[in-house]
């Protein structure tokens, strides 16, 4: 398995493992079904819509983790300036695994690559959302440091000489 950047022709096969991400969320959380929702309305969602893929494309900060070829799992970011008192701000947009390949460290590895590349280029603090209920990635942010404000957000400082990526 490779943790490689983000290039133009993953765009099919993250944009399939990003829907269905957040497809098996909405799955849980929605009470329409997915089929009932408009398809412009889907087609919208997700980093990796034809609206958003190229910033993220372009940040240098996205992943995606291959396995023979395909792609097994990906995160989405870039940097923001002057947000929040901070010039330089790694923004965590979203992330996931496809289910076969969960519990195999690759989340860890996206995530950890993303932040320590955030900080090469210069960012101070990384931010992702997190749901409440996601204990797995309350988990996996909390073992690479992060700091849980509310369960919702996660924070980690960059600027911490004792950071180990």
């Amino acid at each position: 398995m490779e943790i490689r950047p983000l290039k133009v022709r993953d765009i099919e096969g993250v944009r399939n493992l990003e829907v269905s991400c957040i497809r098996e969320y909405f799955g849980e959380v929605l009470e329409n079904k997915w089929e009932e929702l408009p398809e412009d309305w889907k087609d919208g969602l997700g980093a990796s819509s034809r609206k958003h893929f190229k910033a993220y494309l372009d940040s240098g900060l996205s992943f995606v983790a291959v396995e023979d070829d395909e792609v097994v799992g990906f995160i989405f970011a870039q940097m923001l300036h002057n947000i929040c008192d901070e010039e330089n701000l790694l923004w965590i947009e979203n992330m996931g695994v496809h289910p076969y390949f969960r519990r195999n460290a690759i989340a860890y590895k996206l995530l950890r690559e993303c932040v320590r590349k955030g900080r090469e280029m210069g960012a101070t603090v990384a931010h992702s959302m997190i749901q409440g209920d996601n204990v797995p990635s309350i988990m996996l942010h909390k073992k690479l440091g992060f700091f849980m404000d509310r369960r919702e957000v996660a924070l980690l400082d960059l600027r911490d000489e004792n950071l180990r990526l």
